[in-house]
């Protein structure tokens, strides 16, 4: 059974790693997780103000972490 801690660290360290990406980068290199996994976690990340998920077109969806969060989520991923 998936843990929601497991998803939601996959999904920082590849922000970390890739820095600003599209929500479809994330959801092709997390093979682990399906679609509706990455996007449940990305929707819950970005309500409680872990990331930012901005339209910058008409199209496709950007997110990264949120400046400021990183020391923080450094110390959750750590724990």
């Amino acid at each position: 059974m998936m843990r929601v801690q497991d998803i939601d660290q996959a999904i920082i360290q590849e922000l970390k790693a890739l820095g600003v990406c599209q929500v479809e980068d994330v959801v092709e290199r997390l093979t682990g997780f399906t679609w509706n996994q990455v996007f449940a976690a990305i929707d819950r990340l970005s309500r409680n103000g872990t990331l930012a998920l901005q339209r910058p077109g008409r199209f496709g969806y950007e997110i990264s972490i949120i400046p400021g969060r990183n020391r923080m989520l450094e110390a959750e991923v750590s724990r």
